[in-house]
């Protein structure tokens, strides 16, 4: 990918974190419609975690995009209830390390490219919620305390990671 290209996507992912949270924030959407704009900005965190991932084929650059929605997957039980949650409950169990671990084990197994992919896109879902909302059970079933960590740790990786996407050697390569 052309230094331009790389910078480029990684200015957009930070747009969209930005205008995602900024609206959540100043709007405060009823939960239905927080993912309108919270899955965006799982994507474009998920983008900025495989720009800084080099040398992976672009099976792996893919699943790790589906990996940083599937996480919330579990969500659709929830819009199906008569009672709709609002921002502020806890997210269900499901959203744990517990969750990526048969992923991961089965990507170590078979070495497949597309479950290294989504388990590390599972992980970078985890890596918005832990900032956003009501935090996440990271630990379930070891303790059912929620992980939650500052916003401006959030935008600080986010911050990074794109910054780290864009850096060129004077040779023409990526930094690795």
């Amino acid at each position: 990918m052309r230094p331009r290209t790389r910078k480029a996507l990684a200015l957009g992912c930070l747009a969209t974190v930005a205008a995602a949270d900024l609206t959540l924030r100043r709007r405060k959407p009823p939960w239905i419609v927080v993912g309108l704009f919270d899955h965006p900005a799982h994507l474009a965190t998920g983008a900025l975690v495989a720009l800084n991932v080099r040398g992976r084929p672009k099976r792996w650059r893919q699943a790790c995009l589906v990996g940083s929605l599937i996480a919330d997957v579990d969500h659709i039980p929830m819009a199906l209830r008569p009672e709709l949650p609002t921002i502020d409950d806890p997210r269900p169990v499901s959203h744990c390390l517990l969750a990526v671990a048969p992923v991961a084990a089965a990507a170590g197994l078979t070495q497949s490219e597309r479950l290294h992919g989504l388990a590390t896109g599972m992980l970078a879902h985890y890596l918005r919620d832990v900032a956003v909302g009501s935090g996440v059970q990271l630990l379930w079933p070891l303790t059912s305390r929620s992980v939650k960590v500052p916003y401006a740790a959030y935008l600080a990786a986010c911050l990074a990671l794109a910054a780290r996407s864009a850096q060129v050697l004077p040779d023409g390569r990526h930094v690795r």
